[in-house]
């Protein structure tokens, strides 16, 4: 079956509620990894980090103020927020299959998702991958777009400004006018956080060059084609570096906290990547080895194809010195043709020369 039940993906190894908690914090020493275990469906581990759960209770709290409105409001835009971020995890997950990778966990956090790709090594595989993502974004624009406009009935629910979204004439203003009955204007409103969660983490996730966004992911990509993959991964941290101080002078200037944690979060993966990558070329044998092993210098390459054409050409030439000697040893010198006796006097001042 594609989805076991939800006992079972709880209880794979350990029973019990110690068995539970080990689940969700582990040995307790790494927080980026408390989650709980949600449902496995395709053979992938879904987890919900306690992050996230924090999130959705304080963001319900905060919604309180404008009353059951508010509320509701809130609880459909963290509904599809969730959906559309599992969607794109999944998207990963499968294009990292397809290519002969292994995907089996994603994890839900307050600033996204997180899939557990392993794809074949390559530059090629690890694009796949993380096209993955946002190709299911992009094929989900169009049907969410014309489910919207059937159902609203207004053109400016499709095609609206992202940053004026509660205004006196926004599109949440439009879809309310337009509703007879709370569930009218509820239906409205989750088809329309579809589309637009659906549209912000296509154009958010590839457009910022940052770790671990899927646009820091394809650019590394694109250069390690050209550069090897050490090098890719130095350029494409300071990248991500910069657009990470961007994100939090915006965040801050325009008051949308939500934008400065994002860049934050993403500038301390960058700098732990700049790390990671400097570690890596350093003077020990072993991790230097790791490293060439990782991202093979083209000039390298040539170098070992061109030595190992030579060796093969000089035992191929061996070889047929070998021949000529037996056939001597035989039938003596006068037996042997003109191209052989002008290959044993090239080997013969080849020898008195060295």
């Amino acid at each position: 079956m594609a989805r076991e039940s939800w006992r079972d993906s709880l209880n794979d190894d350990e029973g019990g509620r110690g068995g539970f908690l080990r689940r969700v914090f582990g040995e307790g020493d790494n927080p980026m990894t408390w989650a709980v275990p949600i449902y496995r469906a395709w053979g992938i581990l879904v987890t919900l980090h306690i992050g996230f759960l924090i999130y959705i209770v304080l963001e319900l709290l905060r919604a309180i103020p404008d009353g059951a409105a508010g509320i509701g409001y809130r609880a459909v835009f963290l509904f599809c927020l969730f959906g559309m971020v599992l969607l794109h995890e999944y998207g990963h997950c499968f294009a990292c299959r397809k290519i002969g990778g292994e995907a089996d966990r994603i994890m839900m956090w307050p600033l996204g998702g997180l899939a557990s790709c392993l794809p074949p090594h390559g530059w090629k595989p690890s694009l796949i991958t993380t096209i993955g993502g946002p190709a299911v974004n992009a094929v989900l624009i169009v049907p969410l777009g014309l489910v919207v406009l059937l159902t609203t009935r207004e053109l400016g629910a499709v095609v609206f400004n992202p940053f004026a979204l509660y205004d006196a004439d926004g599109p949440i203003a439009q879809i309310g006018a337009g509703s007879s009955s709370t569930l009218e204007l509820y239906t409205k409103v989750l088809l329309f956080q579809a589309y637009f969660t659906n549209w912000m983490l296509l154009v958010f996730n590839v457009v910022v060059p940052m770790y671990p966004m899927d646009g820091g992911r394809i650019l590394h990509a694109v250069l390690w084609r050209r550069m090897g993959e050490h090098r890719a991964s130095d350029i494409s941290a300071t990248v991500g570096l910069v657009a990470a101080m961007v994100l939090v002078i915006a965040g801050l200037v325009t008051g949308k906290t939500i934008l400065a944690a994002i860049g934050f979060l993403g500038g301390l993966t960058c700098y732990f990547e700049k790390r990671r990558v400097k570690m890596m070329g350093g003077d020990d044998p072993l991790i230097a080895a790791s490293a060439a092993a990782t991202g093979p210098d083209p000039a390298e390459e040539r170098e070992k194809k061109r030595a190992q054409k030579e060796h093969e050409e000089r035992l191929k030439a061996e070889a047929e010195i070998d021949r000529i000697l037996e056939k001597i040893s035989k039938s003596g010198m006068d037996s042997l043709t003109r191209k052989e006796k002008k290959t044993l006097e090239s080997v013969s001042r080849t020898t008195e020369s060295q």
